[in-house]
């Protein structure tokens, strides 16, 4: 979902040697074929470019429903401009990379644009490129962001809703990145740049698998490989963040006086849930009125795991986990990720059922999730409602590592609760051009300054093996949140 990278150790992987070698001519860009307009984004101080591309639903087939893709490309912004741009793929599974664009992303790839265009697809099922929208809630009663993930009623009415518009087979990790090479093609670009984040990454590396002729580079950031089980890794990514949270907080002067015992508080938090779910009154932003939720444990946990993706949110977890075993869950409430499946799609559901859920079996989810205050309860979720979703045939090829000597930036962060480092560097065996850099304070967002300046040398360079990656070992957690902020 939507969807920012320090060092704590530093890879340098198979292969790599300490001389950097320039990277070959640029290639001249081919008339584009795409029918680019000026256009305005929110928060936006200039025009951009934006098109579509078509492409058959049934690539297979070559007939039938078509899709309009939607495209934005930032413009290189420089004075020496080179023909290579930068796709940039973003996370979810679901989210879509042209439609999420602002003005605020303009100024965060400034440094990536001043030599190259940055180029954004909607992926087929997201955004404006034949969205597939699930709705599992409805009105703007406070409840439905405490109710359980997945509700089964809701994705059969999903599935059968969009099955009279979309063969929500066809929206899989591999047809999408041969719909974005016909998207390269249809701009006049020869080579590109990849830039893939979470999902991004993963869809990435298919791209990498498929089309290896066609690139010059790629960044990884917050990577699993091909073969991880999502969503089994989350209990475990998240206990270890967790576990580093608490840590942190007994290290920082303010969190361990205000917080003497964080640990004590969280098991006081969960043990809440032993006599069933808890119930609690929160304020309805949108009416103002005061209601009264009921929220259960795999609730509870669902979503402070999504607030440990951020630094940011992450913050104020201290604080909300102090007042919750108090019996004052309205901190969390108000502090946590409204709706948690608010971002579950028909695409979301097609590439988790088809390509990473299968491969789980009843050993993995009680091995994996033993121990964790997750618990089974994410990937149970998960799995019962991948049974009510048609699911793609995959070959079992899209298992297999991808292997290529393509120059790959790989950014992990050893807070990250999503995607652990440890999948990366897994990945990394078998791109032996690739250099990993395990950042110490990252969770799973990469859009510090200093990790986008190290993107921008990476892309100028054509290679990541003298990178001068001081600056993250500067980066630190922002401070804790101690208390409450009236509002």
């Amino acid at each position: 979902m939507p969807h920012r990278v320090l060092v704590f150790a530093l890879l340098a992987l198979a292969g790599a040697s300490c001389v950097t070698q320039a990277p070959p001519p640029h290639e001249e860009r081919r008339a584009s074929t795409v029918q680019l307009a000026p256009c305005r984004l929110p928060r936006a101080s200039e025009s951009v470019l934006c098109g579509t591309h078509t492409v058959f639903e049934n690539r297979a087939a070559r007939a039938g429903r078509t899709i309009t893709l939607n495209i934005v490309v930032l413009p290189a912004v420089g004075p020496q401009r080179v023909a290579d741009p930068v796709f940039y793929l973003v996370g979810g599974p679901g989210l879509g990379a042209a439609s999420l664009v602002t003005g605020d992303t303009e100024k965060i790839l400034e440094k990536i644009r001043y030599e190259r265009d940055v180029v954004f697809v909607d992926q087929r099922g997201t955004g404006n490129s034949h969205r597939l929208p699930c709705r599992f809630s409805d009105g703007v009663a406070m409840q439905n962001g405490f109710n359980d993930l997945f509700p089964i009623d809701r994705v059969h009415a999903c599935r059968e809703a969009l099955e009279r518009v979309a063969d929500v087979r066809l929206y899989t990790t591999p047809i999408a990145m041969d719909d974005l090479d016909d998207v390269r093609a249809a701009l006049g670009y020869s080579r590109i740049n990849l830039y893939g984040n979470s999902y991004g990454a993963q869809a990435a590396l298919q791209y990498v698998r498929r089309h290896p002729t066609r690139l010059r580079s790629v960044i990884l950031a917050g990577v699993l490989t091909p073969a991880a089980k999502q969503p089994l890794q989350f209990a475990r990514a998240a206990q270890h963040a967790m576990d580093l949270l608490i840590g942190d907080c007994a290290a920082e002067a303010a969190c361990a006086r205000t917080f003497p015992d964080l640990r004590a508080d969280f098991a006081a938090a969960l043990a809440a849930f032993e006599r069933g779910p808890v119930t609690f009154e929160v304020s309805n932003p949108a009416t103002q009125a005061v209601e009264r939720v009921s929220m259960s444990r795999g609730v509870f946990v669902e979503r402070l795991r999504l607030m440990l993706y951020d630094l940011h949110t992450a913050s104020r977890v201290p604080l909300v986990i102090h007042r919750a075993a108090r019996g004052d869950w309205a901190p969390f409430a108000s502090a946590s990720q409204a709706g948690v499946a608010a971002g579950v799609s028909g695409m979301y559901l097609t590439v988790t059922c088809s390509e990473s859920v299968p491969p789980i079996t009843e050993q993995d989810v009680v091995r994996e999730t033993h121990g964790t205050f997750v618990g089974e309860y994410r990937t149970r979720s998960h799995l019962r409602a991948c049974q009510e979703w048609p699911r793609s045939d995959v070959p079992p090829s899209f298992y297999e590592p991808v292997t290529s000597d393509v120059p790959v930036l790989i950014l992990s962060g050893e807070l990250d609760a999503a995607t652990p480092a440890h999948f990366a560097s897994v990945a990394a065996r078998s791109l032996p051009n690739s250099r990993q850099i395990l950042i110490r304070n990252a969770a799973h967002t990469y859009w510090n300054e200093c990790t986008q300046n190290l993107v921008a040398e990476f892309l100028r360079r054509g290679s990541a093996r003298d990178l001068d990656v001081t600056c993250t070992q500067h980066l630190r957690r922002p401070p804790f949140v101690t208390e409450l902020v009236s509002q």
